[in-house]
């Protein structure tokens, strides 16, 4: 570990500029020894041109959902840390007060068969739909035929600072999220806009179901909250950020205004 640190503060020492992915781990360098005006955050956002956009139809998200009354909905890799075991073990807990809910699974991971089989076992097959992989190009279809998003990530030390793009996908389509209580999370967003539970159990995960389930206007305040919070960190903003960054250190904008004036000085100012 402190080799790893010393590497770390050689690094930042070495580098002309940072880039960090938020504000809680820009937080974390400077307390590293990291100079805040020598750093910029870029986060990782969706681009909403072209997530947002109409999706091209997907008859087998449609198909889908002619069944449920209420889905709750999972997308992204089948992996133990973000917690699909957990989630699948609250909708156990949760189902007899949401009848004719359903939680679809999308995406596929090394999880994915202890997953249907734990769905099996608890006697939620027939609600809980592994669905697999889908092109990216249906992603968004899938995700505006569900009711309300469930991101089950475990907390543990990196996980406290994981900031998934699954969230911001909901948040762009106007769904309401279910999210554990995560520092990055959390600093981004208030209780306001999201429905936080207790992260690495489900009872706390299951209640929140419960509760969001069967408030549709509590999930529309949600929705609409989580997308104004969501503004000033989208796509549009980080792109602009680093591009105005990349002028600055390159020193194009100036080359660029310095290759106009010849020109200007010909054609005399203009009115």
């Amino acid at each position: 570990m402190r080799l790893l640190q010393l590497q770390e503060r050689l690094s930042v020492a070495f580098a002309d500029h940072v880039l960090t992915i938020h504000e809680p781990i820009e937080d974390l360098l400077v307390g590293r020894g990291l100079r805040r005006e020598k750093s910029v955050v870029v986060m990782n956002a969706v681009d909403e041109a072209g997530f947002a956009k109409p999706a091209p139809s997907s008859r087998s998200a449609e198909a889908a959902r002619r069944g449920p009354t209420f889905v709750m909905m999972y997308h992204g890799t089948l992996t133990r840390i973000y917690g699909l075991d957990l989630a699948i073990e609250a909708f156990g807990l949760a189902q007899h007060e949401l009848p004719g809910a359903e939680f679809w699974i999308l995406g596929d991971g090394p999880e994915k068969g202890a997953l249907e089989r734990q769905a099996q076992a608890a006697g939620l097959a027939s609600k809980v739909k592994l669905l697999g992989s889908v092109p990216p190009s249906e992603v968004s279809a899938w995700v505006q035929q569900c009711d309300m998003g469930v991101l089950p990530m475990r907390r543990d030390v990196f996980l406290d600072y994981a900031f998934p793009n699954k969230l911001s996908e909901y948040i762009i389509v106007g769904k309401s999220v279910l999210v554990p209580r995560l520092k990055a999370i959390g600093h981004y967003f208030s209780e306001d806009a999201l429905a936080y539970f207790e992260p690495n159990g489900p009872a706390d995960l299951a209640r929140q179901m419960v509760r969001v389930s069967r408030d549709p206007e509590l999930r529309a305040r949600l929705a609409s909250r989580a997308k104004a919070e969501y503004a000033p960190i989208r796509w549009d903003v980080m792109k602009q950020r680093y591009l105005e960054l990349m002028e600055r250190l390159t020193g194009l904008a100036e080359s660029t205004l310095k290759a106009s004036r010849p020109a200007e000085a010909a054609t005399g100012p203009r009115s």
